[in-house]
């Protein structure tokens, strides 16, 4: 009786982790964990990308080099 209790805390307890851990957006190039749901990875890898095929841009245009 004791060994099956123990047999299903641990399925219990394997299940409830395997469904409530939600892991991190992850770069597919540097492994560098998504911040802040930033749309651009420090490497340059883009995370988003726009639905109607249009040029992806940030910020002020004028405020470029």
């Amino acid at each position: 009786m004791l060994y099956t209790a123990l047999i299903l805390v641990a399925v219990f307890v394997a299940l409830v982790g395997k469904y409530l851990y939600k892991p991190s957006e992850k770069c597919p190039e540097c492994d560098e964990i998504r911040v802040d749901d930033h749309p651009i990875c420090p490497c340059g890898w883009v995370f988003e990308y726009p639905d109607d095929d249009q040029p992806i841009e940030y910020g002020d245009p004028d405020e470029t080099l």
